[in-house]
């Protein structure tokens, strides 16, 4: 779980880190009013692929695998050469697989703990009804009239 979090962590201090520099790069660029209006007039396909690279690391960071998959495979599909949302993508998964075999573990235990209690319940069926035989035998017949 510690190696989980570090791990999360990690990763969304590399995101914070990359978005700084994003946003550097734009500032450092020298836009004009002009540029920024263009830009802002032409859908961005990167902006989506940022939330999901976002929203990923955030998922996984807060333990979410389940949600995080679909989200950093969207990611991933964007950028496939974005290592920290491979390794994201890759964290998320061994975890769902993780808790899957840990379910299905559960699962097992439950059912054999209900075999175990269906066999307690019949041993105890039986018994009875052998005390209610034995108890038969020894009753005294009931008189005729």
């Amino acid at each position: 779980m510690r190696r989980g979090v570090v791990i999360g962590i990690a990763i969304l201090g590399l995101a914070a880190c990359g978005q700084k520099e994003n946003q550097t790069a734009t500032s450092a660029s020298g836009a004009t009013p002009e540029s920024a209006s263009e830009s802002a007039a032409k859908p961005d396909v990167g902006a989506a692929a940022n939330e999901d690279v976002t929203g990923c690391f955030d998922l996984v960071s807060s333990g979410s695998y389940e949600a995080a998959v679909p989200i950093c495979s969207a990611a991933l599909n964007a950028n496939p050469d974005d290592a920290r949302v491979k390794a994201a993508l890759d964290t998320a998964t061994a975890k769902v697989a993780e808790m899957a075999a840990s379910a299905a573990q559960g699962a097992a235990d439950s059912a054999a703990g209900a075999a175990d209690a269906a066999k307690d319940a019949a041993d105890t069926a039986e018994d009875a009804a052998d005390a209610a035989k034995d108890a038969a035998k020894d009753a005294e017949p009931a008189p005729k009239y």
